[in-house]
C-alpha cells in the first residue's frame, strides 16, 4: 500500500532533488575543472572544514527529508526555518501552514455543538 502524499510535500521532494542534483553537479563540475581544482588548498584544515560541511549538509537534507514526509503543524515550522537559508522551502512550508489552519477552521465550525 503506498502513501498519497500531499501537493505541498510533492513540491518539497521536486525542490529537495533539484537542489541535492545541482550541489552534486557543482561538486563534479568543481573537481573536473582541473584550474578550480589547482587552486583549492589541500590542507588538512581546509580537509576538515570540507567534512564537517558535508556532514552538515546531509544532516540538513535529513532534516528535511523527515520534514516533508510529516509535513503538520509543527514540521511545516521546523520547514519554514529551513526555508530561511534556502529559500525554496518556503513556498511547500507556507502552503502546509496555510492548508492545515484552513483544515483547522473547518473542522472548527463543523463540530458538533453541546
Amino acid at each position: 500500500m503506498t502513501k498519497k502524499y500531499s501537493l505541498p510535500q510533492l513540491l518539497g521532494f521536486a525542490i529537495m532533488i533539484v537542489t541535492n542534483a545541482a550541489a552534486i553537479l557543482t561538486v563534479i563540475h568543481t573537481y573536473q575543472n582541473s584550474a578550480l581544482l589547482a587552486l583549492t588548498s589541500r590542507s588538512l584544515i581546509m580537509s576538515a572544514l570540507g567534512l564537517v560541511i558535508f556532514v552538515g549538509y546531509s544532516i540538513l537534507q535529513l532534516l528535511i527529508y523527515f520534514s516533508l514526509v510529516r509535513l503538520d503543524g509543527s514540521w511545516a515550522v521546523i520547514l519554514l526555518l529551513i526555508g530561511i537559508w534556502s529559500h525554496l522551502y518556503l513556498i511547500p512550508a507556507i502552503w502546509a501552514l496555510v492548508t492545515n489552519y484552513i483544515k483547522q477552521v473547518k473542522e472548527y465550525k463543523n463540530r458538533p455543538i453541546s
